[in-house]
C-alpha cells in the first residue's frame, strides 16, 4: 500500500545514519522467533543465522529459553545488549505494543514482516496508522508492514523467508512486491550478479521507496539500483530524488500496470493510484530512470549498467558468425532506435587484411564462418576501437563447445569405437580453451575502450556472467536480448551526456 498521508520528515543525514543501522547492523532481534520450521519466525532466524550474519542474534519468545542454539528473551526490553534492528513476525494486533517496547529501548529501526494491516480492511488500517504514530514519536524508522525482508550482502544480512545467499556486489533492488521481489533476488544470487542491499517496501506506512532510493543513490558500494514499482504516491519527490541519484548512477524501473487490466489489478495491490502508463513514461524519461517492461528485462538490463561500460550514444556495430544472426539484430536495433553506421574505407582495409576476400564489407561485419577465435578478437577489437560506435555485439562466437558435447554422445550411442574418448575430450577442451580465451580478449577490449561488448552465445542459458581478469564479460541467449539491453544502456548514456 503506498498513499502517502502524512509525509514522514527526517533530516536526510539523519534517515541515512538510521537506514545504515537497518541495512548493517551489529546486532539484531527476531521478535516471534520460532523453532517450527514451517513457522515465518523460523524462516527469518534461519536465514539470519544461515548466511552467518556477524552481528549478535536476539531471539524473542516469551515461551522459549533457546531458539536454534542462542539465549531466548521474554521480551525486546528483556535484552541486555544494544539492539539496532528489530524483526516482527508477530501478529499485526501485537505490534504496536512491541514497537513501544521498541521506542523505550532506543532501538533506531525495525522490519515488520508481520501482515494484517491496511491490506486487510478499516481495522488493520487502524493498527497501521497507530503504529506509524508510535513510531514516529519515539524516533523508531520501519519497514513495512506486510514486507518479505530485506537484505544487505556486504552487512551478511538477510532478514527474508527464504535464503537467498546472493554474493556481495553493485546492484540494489528495491520491490513494492514481496514475491516478485524474492524471485529476482533469487535470479541475482543464482546469476552471480552481486548484491549491494534489498528492500522489500510492503505497505510503505513510514519508509517510501524514494527514500530508499535517496540512501541507496548515496552509498559508493551501490553501482546501479532495480525497482518494482506499482504505485507511486508523492510523483514530484520521487522525481527530485530519482533525478539526483541519476546523475550518479543507473536506475532501472518495471512499473506494473501498463494495460487496463494491469493498472486495476496495481490499484487493488498496493491501494494507490496507479497513474497511466504514458504519464509514468514521461517521468522515468525526465528524470533519467531506464524503464524496462518485465521482470527478466529488469534482471538483464541491471546486470549490464552495473558490470559493464556505458555507451555514451546509441551508434552499434556487429559481428556475426553468420548471416541470419545480423539480420534479426539489425532490424531490433532499428526498432529499438540503434544506428549501425557504415564501415569506414579504414576499417575495411583493417578487416580485408583478415577475412576472406568474399565478407559482406557491411555492418553488421558477416566473418562467414571462420572458427578463428584469434580472427573473432580482431574484428571485435576493430570495431571496439572504431570512433563512429560506443557499443558492439557479437554474435554466435561462443557456446560451440555445447554442440561438441551433443556430437560426442551422439557418435558414442551408435559407435563408440570410432574415435577414442581421449581424442574426444581433447577436442572438446581445446573448444573450450579457445572460448576463454575469446572471453577474456573481450574483458581486455571493454577495459581498454570503455564500451560494452554483448556476446551472443550458441546456447539456451540466457544470461550468463564471465569473469575476467578485466572485469564481466556478459553472454545472452538471442539477438534480441542484447539488442534490448545496448539500447536502454544507450539511452542512459545519452542522459548522461546531455547533462554535460
Amino acid at each position: 500500500m503506498h498513499d502517502r498521508k502524512e509525509s514522514f520528515t527526517m533530516d536526510r543525514k539523519e534517515l541515512d545514519s538510521r537506514l545504515d543501522k537497518m541495512f548493517y547492523p551489529a546486532s539484531v532481534a527476531v521478535v516471534g522467533a520460532s523453532d517450527v520450521p514451517v513457522k515465518w519466525g523460523n524462516l527469518i532466524l534461519t536465514s539470519i543465522l544461515g548466511w552467518e550474519f556477524k552481528g549478535k542474534v536476539f531471539p524473542v519468545n516469551p515461551k522459549k529459553d533457546k531458539l536454534l542454539g542462542l539465549p531466548c528473551y521474554p521480551s525486546i526490553t528483556a535484552i541486555p545488549d544494544p539492539v539496532d534492528l528489530a524483526v516482527l513476525v508477530i501478529p499485526a494486533p501485537h505490534v504496536p505494543a512491541v514497537m513501544r517496547e521498541c521506542v523505550a529501548k532506543g532501538i533506531p529501526t525495525a522490519v515488520v514482516i508481520s501482515s494484517g494491516f491496511r491490506e486487510m480492511g478499516d481495522e488493520g488500517a487502524r493498527i497501521e496508522e497507530e503504529l506509524v504514530e508510535i513510531a514516529r514519536g519515539g524516533g523508531t524508522v520501519f519497514m513495512g508492514p506486510n514486507t518479505m525482508g530485506i537484505a544487505s550482502a556486504h552487512g551478511w544480512l538477510e532478514a527474508l523467508p527464504t535464503p537467498t545467499g546472493p554474493k556481495p556486489g553493485g546492484l540494489s533492488i528495491i520491490s513494492q512486491s514481496g514475491n516478485l521481489g524474492l524471485q529476482i533476488l533469487k535470479w541475482v544470487a543464482h546469476k552471480g550478479i552481486g548484491l549491494a542491499m534489498y528492500a522489500g517496501t510492503g505497505n510503505e506506512a513510514m519508509l517510501h521507496s524514494d527514500e530508499l532510493l535517496a540512501y541507496m543513490g548515496g552509498r559508493d558500494e551501490v553501482k546501479a539500483i532495480a525497482m518494482y514499482l506499482e504505485g507511486i504516491a508523492d510523483g514530484r519527490r520521487f522525481m527530485e530524488t530519482a533525478r539526483e541519484v541519476t546523475r550518479k548512477k543507473p536506475v532501472i524501473a518495471l512499473k506494473a500496470g501498463r494495460s487496463q487490466a494491469g493498472s486495476k489489478a496495481a490499484q487493488s495491490h498496493t491501494g494507490s493510484m496507479a497513474g497511466s502508463h504514458a504519464t509514468y513514461r514521461a517521468m522515468f524519461a525526465q528524470a533519467g530512470i531506464v524503464q524496462v517492461n518485465t521482470p527478466s528485462e529488469l534482471l538483464n538490463v541491471s546486470a549490464a549498467l552495473t558490470l559493464l561500460p556505458i555507451p555514451k550514444t546509441n551508434r552499434v556495430a556487429i559481428m556475426t558468425m553468420g548471416g541470419g544472426w545480423g539480420i534479426i539484430a539489425a532490424d531490433e536495433c532499428e526498432d529499438k532506435g540503434l544506428v549501425l553506421p557504415q564501415l569506414t574505407p579504414g576499417i575495411i582495409g583493417d578487416l580485408d587484411a583478415k577475412l576472406p576476400r568474399y565478407w559482406n564489407r557491411r555492418n553488421p561485419v558477416d566473418v562467414v564462418g571462420e572458427g578463428d577465435p584469434e580472427l573473432y578478437l580482431h574484428v571485435i577489437g576493430t570495431l571496439a576501437r572504431w570512433q563512429e560506435v560506443d557499443a558492439v555485439i557479437a554474435l554466435g562466437i561462443v557456446g560451440r563447445s555445447r554442440y561438441v558435447e551433443d556430437f560426442i554422445s551422439c557418435q558414442e550411442r551408435f559407435d563408440g569405437k570410432l574415435y577414442s574418448r581421449e581424442l574426444k575430450l581433447a577436442v572438446l577442451k581445446a573448444q573450450i580453451q579457445s572460448e576463454d580465451r575469446v572471453i577474456s580478449g573481450i574483458g581486455r577490449l571493454q577495459k581498454e575502450t570503455g564500451k560494452p561488448v554483448l556476446v551472443v552465445a550458441l546456447t539456451e542459458e540466457g544470461l550468463v556472467l564471465h569473469q575476467t581478469d578485466n572485469g564481466t564479460v556478459i553472454t545472452l541467449s538471442t539477438p534480441e536480448e542484447a539488442v534490448g539491453i545496448i539500447a536502454h544502456m544507450a539511452g542512459y548514456g545519452r542522459y548522461l551526456e546531455g547533462l554535460k
